[in-house]
């Protein structure tokens, strides 16, 4: 008894001076927000080129708005790395957290928060969602003005069926298709569902397998070109992206062309990509979160769709890998409204390429 004493006493002052730096360190970020610092909480999904470039973009936003960090604002990044279970306690510490504010990047960081942030006691601005009507938060797609009064945000919605049209135009004899999604996530579903209409408009068959996580991806991409797959579809789906790089590979490999409404990475092996700039979408969104630090409600804010002011552009590939270009031909008129066009050259950025509409989703 006398030695565990002994411990005891030899211990205290440790655990005593720990609590009191945690104690501190709490005290600090309430005081830092008391005396007008705002706190900032950024949270993505996982690692993929798009998110990183959304969120590289929302904090351009807010510098370029004048809110730099450490000198008039703090900010914190989080990132779940494709964990959905850690997304949940991240969202949860960010909501009980030392914040005014947070801004997420993917459709499952916004339902993250949302969640953990019911009561609303932050501020929340979203963008990198592909359809936020879609997420469970309390949208009303009939009405922009109807959310939640303190969540605010951008839909990045691609336009499917465009994208579609444009694989027909590179292959009119084209008649099958295979897409990896995963149904968990509702942004994935959104585009399925919109993939499904393209291709019934078109006569195509679209051959769709569901998948959990990353891990799955490559076999459902070889299950679809087993079936005859004459190109993959890559929906914006935060678990196929995650994978998109070994589904490029796997599938030149069998000769079969990769298209994506995800553009972001030129050079990476896809045929072309239909989409937004998402740094792009993160500036707007960042613009958005440095009005509401300066005072705007983001109860009289309506959601927005990205394409009203950013429209999507286009990724032509001419050298990828795997295509039989005695099938697959790109109409000379498409190559100059591309954004990127890579050839035998290299890749080459065109400046003011505007991609020609409509954009619309048709009505099924």
């Amino acid at each position: 008894m006398t030695t565990l004493l002994q411990m005891l006493r030899r211990c205290l002052p440790t655990a005593l001076l720990l609590v009191g730096a945690s104690a501190l360190l709490l005290a600090t970020d309430r005081a830092r927000s008391s005396r007008g610092l705002p706190a900032v909480a950024v949270l993505q999904q996982t690692s993929s080129v798009v998110l990183e470039d959304a969120v590289r973009g929302m904090l351009d936003g807010l510098a370029r708005a004048g809110w730099d960090d450490g000198r008039n604002v703090t900010i914190r990044r989080f990132n779940a790395e494709g964990d959905m279970a850690q997304g949940n306690a991240i969202a949860r510490e960010i909501a009980s957290g030392p914040f005014d504010l947070v801004l997420t990047s993917s459709t499952p960081s916004l339902q993250q928060v949302a969640t953990a942030n019911e009561r609303g006691r932050l501020k929340h601005v979203f963008a990198a969602v592909a359809d936020p009507f879609s997420a469970g938060v309390g949208l009303d797609r009939a009405d922009p003005m109807v959310h939640p009064p303190w969540l605010v945000g951008y839909g990045s919605l691609a336009p499917v069926d465009f994208t579609f049209g444009v694989a027909r135009r590179l292959h009119p004899g084209l008649k099958r298709v295979g897409a990896a999604h995963n149904p968990s996530e509702s942004n994935s579903r959104r585009f399925m569902e919109l993939a499904r209409a393209a291709c019934r408009r078109r006569g195509i068959e679209l051959f769709e397998v569901p998948v959990e996580n990353s891990s799955g991806v490559i076999e459902a991409v070889q299950a679809t070109i087993a079936r005859g797959a004459e190109a993959i579809f890559c929906p914006g789906d935060t678990t196929v992206m995650s994978a998109i790089d070994a589904t490029i590979a796997t599938a030149a490999k069998a000769g079969v062309p990769v298209f994506t409404v995800n553009p972001g990475v030129p050079e990476r092996g896809s045929l072309f990509d239909v989409g937004f700039n998402f740094h792009e979408v993160g500036l707007v969104a960042g613009r958005l979160a440095a009005d509401i630090l300066e005072g705007t409600d983001p109860a009289a804010v309506p959601i927005r769709e990205t394409a009203a002011e950013i429209p999507p552009y286009i990724i032509l590939n001419l050298v990828a890998k795997g295509v039989d270009r005695s099938v697959w031909r790109v109409p000379e008129d498409l190559i100059p409204q591309a954004r990127f066009v890579i050839d035998e050259g290299g890749k080459r950025e065109q400046a003011g390429a505007v991609l020609a509409g409509p954009f619309d989703e048709p009505e099924d």
